[in-house]
């Protein structure tokens, strides 16, 4: 006679482990069989961790995880560090697929596991802190630390986000403390410190006036309010050279799929140049070709009565 099948209940989770990652041991403690951990509503993100798979694995999340058998001492750093933090780093380097980078104090051995990149660091009590749970490098720390993979445009980005006036999680002393006493990327980040600005709103505004500083052209005011001669408002300017009249606005894709936004950019750009001012439009293609970019600026700075000359700044 056959035997009907038997169907085993799976059993549920205690409710603390519901939402949030644990390790293997910690759900041994909570009663849970090796086969109940290897169930399909639980995903694997490291080796001896688990996380209810309806749990979204964002950047946090992973660290999260991870940090559930994480060596006593170790940290987040590198760009982990400025992705918990919220700052900008390149497209390709902010995917929550992206390795997870853990420090830990020398002479200590640099982690090895599977979805992480591990660095043995020589880091003072002032170069960590806790960050909603998690410990990670400071910002002034982990903006040295970047000097390693970013080029200038990208870290400047990076220090104008942290320095921004609104809600600063450094100060501009903070970094150039920070560099002083850094060992490495030092030439980059001395010239990265002179570039800041705690007005820029956006990555692209801050590689957009990398790009005009460091070939000579005048220096822009950074997202400044500009008047008619009346004294009525007419815009914020991303860049403004103010003795020439001349405004450069970053264009993102929003500029372009945003039917109202695109309306309001004409009507504004219309407006400013009814006043006298000229607007330089500026987009992400425009930024991957410098030299064309900053003859187009030049050619009409002198329209406006610039009497110099673009040049590389060493």
């Amino acid at each position: 006679m056959r035997h009907p099948l038997v169907v085993t209940e799976r059993r549920n989770l205690p409710p603390h482990l519901q939402t949030h990652p644990f390790s293997v041991a910690r759900g041994m403690e909570n009663g849970l069989s090796t086969g109940r951990m290897r169930a399909s509503d639980l995903a694997r993100p490291f080796w001896g961790v688990r996380t209810p798979a309806s749990v979204s694995l964002s950047v946090r999340t992973r660290c999260s995880a991870l940090a559930t058998r994480m060596p006593v001492g170790s940290f987040f750093s590198h760009d982990t560090a400025a992705l918990l933090l919220g700052a900008p780093l390149p497209l390709h380097r902010s995917g929550v697929s992206t390795s997870l980078h853990v420090g830990v104090p020398l002479p200590g051995r640099a982690l090895r596991l599977n979805g992480v990149t591990g660095h043995s660091l020589a880091v003072h009590d002032t170069d960590l802190i806790d960050w909603f749970g998690l410990s990670i490098t400071s910002p002034a720390r982990t903006w040295c630390d970047l000097a390693d993979t970013l080029n200038l445009r990208q870290l400047v980005a990076v220090g104008d986000f942290l320095i921004h006036w609104e809600s600063p999680l450094a100060t501009f002393d903070e970094l150039a403390r920070a560099v002083d006493g850094h060992r490495r990327g030092k030439l980059l980040l001395h010239k990265a410190l002179l570039l800041l600005s705690d007005r820029a709103e956006s990555s692209p505004e801050s590689e957009l006036r990398v790009v005009v500083v460091t070939n000579g052209l005048p220096r822009p005011l950074v997202n400044e309010n500009v008047f008619s001669a009346s004294g009525r408002f007419l815009a914020r300017a991303d860049l403004y050279f103010k003795d020439y009249g001349e405004l450069l606005e970053y264009e993102g894709d929003q500029h372009r799929t945003d039917q109202l936004q695109w309306r309001r950019d004409l009507t504004r750009t219309a407006d400013l140049e009814s006043e006298g001012f000229h607007v330089t439009r500026v987009n992400a293609e425009d930024l991957r070709h410098e030299a064309a970019l900053v003859a187009r600026i030049a050619r009409n700075l002198h329209r406006r009565g610039w009497l110099g000359s673009p040049r590389a700044v060493q």
